[in-house]
C-alpha cells in the first residue's frame, strides 16, 4: 500500500507564518492552503502536529472541534517523548490517533532532507491507525519498529543520551584540552577522529569488546595521574563515567576499589 501513496498536501497552520522557515515552505507548496486560523483548515484524511511537546496536548485540544478532523482522519504527532495519549483530546472525533519518532537529529534541516532516508523510526498509537503510520514512515523512506507507549519516554531518554549527551562528551574533551593551547582544529580532530573511530566498532561489535583504556585493562595508576591533572569540576564528570566504565569493564572487586580509591571526592 506504502508504494502506491501520492502525498497531497490541502493545508497548514503556522504560529509564526512569516518567518523565513514558512515563506521558504509555501513557496515549495504554492498548491497548499496556508491557514491564519486552525479553524480554516480544510478536512484532511492525515492531521500532523510538529510542535514542541508540551503544544502537543494544547493543539490536540484547539483542533477538537476543527473540520479538519473526521472520524476517519489519522492524527500523529512526531515527540520521541511522549505518545499517542498527548491526543486523547481528539478521542471523542477519531480514534486514529499515533505517533511516529524518526530516529535522526536534526540539526540542519536542509541537510536532512537529503539524508533522513534509511534511517529507523519509531511508531506507537491505535492499531487501526498503524498501518497508516507505517506507511508514512514507508514514504519517508524510513524504516519504521514499534514502540510501546508505556516504554516511549525512557526510550526516548535513551535517545538523548546518545545523541545529546554524545556531543557534550565531544565538548567536554575539547574543553579539557583547552589548557594546552592547541589550534581549535587540532582539538576537535583528536577528539572526533576517536569518536568517530569507536563508532565504527561499534557498528559491528558490542560496547564491552570495543571498550579500550586505563579502565579497561585495570591500570589504576594512570588514572591517579589524569585525576591530579583535573579541574574539581572536571573531576565529578570524570568519576560518574569512570564509574559506568568500570562496570562495563567487569572489573574484579580488587581492581575496581584500586581504581576508585585514585578518584577521591
Amino acid at each position: 500500500m506504502a508504494t502506491k501513496w501520492r502525498l497531497c498536501y490541502s493545508g497548514s497552520w503556522n504560529r509564526h507564518a512569516h518567518s523565513p522557515a514558512s515563506t521558504a515552505l509555501r513557496a515549495q507548496l504554492p498548491s497548499v492552503q496556508w491557514c491564519v486560523q486552525l479553524a480554516d483548515l480544510p478536512p484532511a484524511d492525515i492531521v500532523v502536529l510538529g510542535v514542541r511537546d508540551d503544544a502537543i496536548e494544547i493543539m490536540a485540544m484547539a483542533l477538537a472541534d476543527s473540520v479538519a478532523i473526521q472520524s476517519n482522519t489519522t492524527v500523529l504527532h512526531f515527540s520521541g517523548a511522549r505518545s499517542s495519549q498527548a491526543l486523547s483530546a481528539l478521542a471523542d472525533h477519531t480514534s486514529l490517533l499515533g505517533s511516529l519518532h524518526p530516529v535522526f537529529a536534526f540539526a540542519d534541516a536542509n541537510s536532512a532532507q537529503q539524508q533522513l532516508s534509511g534511517h529507523l523510526c519509531a511508531f506507537e498509537g491505535a492499531f487501526s491507525a498503524r498501518p497508516v503510520l507505517q506507511a508514512l514512515a514507508h514514504h519517508a523512506g524510513l524504516h519504521a519498529f514499534e514502540m510501546s507507549a508505556a516504554h516511549k519516554a525512557r526510550y526516548h531518554a535513551a535517545m538523548s543520551v546518545s545523541a545529546n549527551f554524545l556531543v557534550t562528551l565531544n565538548y567536554f574533551a575539547q574543553q579539557m584540552l583547552a589548557p594546552l593551547a592547541l589550534p581549535n582544529q587540532l582539538a576537535r580532530q583528536l577528539v572526533n577522529q576517536l569518536m568517530t573511530q569507536n563508532l565504527a566498532q561499534l557498528e559491528k561489535h558490542p560496547p564491552e569488546a570495543v571498550l579500550t583504556g586505563p579502565i579497561q585493562r585495570g591500570d589504576a595508576q594512570t588514572i591517579a595521574i589524569h585525576w591530579a591533572t583535573l579541574t574539581r569540576e572536571e573531576q565529578v564528570v570524570y568519576r560518574i563515567l569512570a564509574e559506568e566504565t568500570i562496570k562495563l569493564a567487569q572489573l574484579a572487586s580488587e581492581k575496581r576499589e584500586e581504581i576508585l580509591v585514585n578518584m577521591p571526592m
